[in-house]
């Protein structure tokens, strides 16, 4: 059994991918809504540092 094996997926498979993810992180964030909201802050820092990571890495490469 190949444990490690490479995975070739199309674009519209990595669509679905990321469709099913995102539903999965609304249903977290309805069923744990009293707990997240609590880390409000955390999301919005952590929205912060990833923008600006790909703003940076965007005018690097111009």
């Amino acid at each position: 059994m190949k444990i490690f094996r490479t995975w070739v997926f199309k674009w519209w498979e990595i669509s679905i991918i990321k469709v099913c993810l995102l539903s999965l992180g609304i249903l977290f964030g309805l069923y744990f809504y009293d707990y997240l909201i609590k880390l409000l802050w955390l999301w919005w820092v952590l929205f912060a540092v990833t923008t600006l990571y790909f703003m940076i890495r965007l005018i690097k490469e111009k």
